[in-house]
């Protein structure tokens, strides 16, 4: 029992506290509602209600519930008067905002009319200072074309008068200057004429220097390649083995591509021997033989970069 209490010692006090109040309020009710005093008899029997623990401890908790019950009705009406107290807050403050942003908004217009105005004053003046340096312009350009009409006028009367006495000095200076080109034409035609003998006979001369020049390259040229020629056919003929069943006196024609430097890019029969074996061994010579010799000029080389031979076994 007095672990009990100690661990539930505030609840315990607060019982007896209220036990004591409720048995001092019994007695003062008893007290002061006496009338008078009783006086018992012997015989008399007094009627009482035992009043026991549980129903006291449930007086007690019905007590509290209602004090509970009071608290939280007066807790939600608090809650509730702070509620609409904060809505009515919100509704001025907005109402506020309302009346400051409407003000804002006069404010705002009032001050746009006002440049609006403003604009529209400046405007009116910048148009009409613009219509007074109209006319201004106009009538300053009116007199400047009148000023110039006048001069235009006598210039153009010195004018005539000038080309008037121009036109003659013009028209004896043009019979003249006439008379001295038909002299210069004359002149100009007959030198013409010996400077396009003495061309023709130039172009004339200098063809048959070229053609003789040509003919010389023509001639050394061939020369070169007709020594090259056969060059390379005594070194495809040193590289060359007589297949076994090729009879003698066989020929063929074969086409060689070539670098600068002599080697065999590729190689082709272009006129058959008739015998296979002997193409072959052809097409092997030419092969073994690279590189072949060439000219080192570029010109001359050209006629090496494709070259179609005559082979034909000893005959070199």
């Amino acid at each position: 029992m007095i672990e009990w209490i100690k661990e539930n010692s505030i609840a315990f006090t607060i019982a007896v506290i209220l036990h004591l109040l409720f048995i001092g309020a019994l007695l003062f009710n008893w007290e002061y509602d006496k009338p008078k005093q009783i006086v018992l008899k012997q015989g008399d029997v007094i009627q009482t209600t035992a009043v026991d623990a549980n129903s006291f401890n449930a007086k007690i908790e019905q007590i509290e519930q209602q004090k509970k019950a009071e608290q939280q009705r007066k807790a939600a009406e608090a809650r509730k008067k702070k509620a609409l107290k904060e809505k009515k807050h919100r509704e001025e403050l907005k109402r506020k905002e309302e009346q400051k942003r409407k003000k804002a908004e006069a404010a705002r217009k009032k001050e746009q009319q006002r440049k609006a105005a403003l604009l529209k004053e400046k405007k009116l003046k910048e148009q009409k200072l613009k219509e007074k340096k109209l006319r201004e312009k106009k009538l300053k350009e009116k007199k400047r074309k009148e000023a110039e009409k006048k001069a235009a006028e006598e210039k153009r009367k010195k004018e005539q008068a000038r080309k008037k006495a121009e036109a003659q000095k013009a028209e004896e200076k043009k019979r003249k200057e006439a008379e001295q080109k038909r002299i210069a034409e004359q002149k100009r035609k007959e030198e013409q004429r010996r400077k396009a003998e003495a061309e023709k006979k130039r172009q004339a001369e200098l063809r048959r220097q070229q053609e003789r020049e040509r003919a010389e390259r023509e001639r050394l040229s061939r020369g070169i390649v007709n020594k090259y020629v056969a060059l390379i056919a005594q070194k495809i003929e040193r590289n060359w083995r007589q297949p076994l069943d090729a009879p003698r006196n066989l020929q063929c024609k074969i086409d060689i591509r070539l670098r600068s430097t002599g080697e065999v890019v590729s190689v082709k029969i272009a006129e058959s021997s008739g015998n296979a074996s002997f193409d072959r061994s052809v097409e092997t010579a030419v092969r073994r033989a690279s590189p072949l010799p060439v000219p080192k000029d570029s010109v001359i080389f050209k006629e090496f970069e494709v070259m179609r031979l005559r082979f034909e076994p000893g005959s070199h």
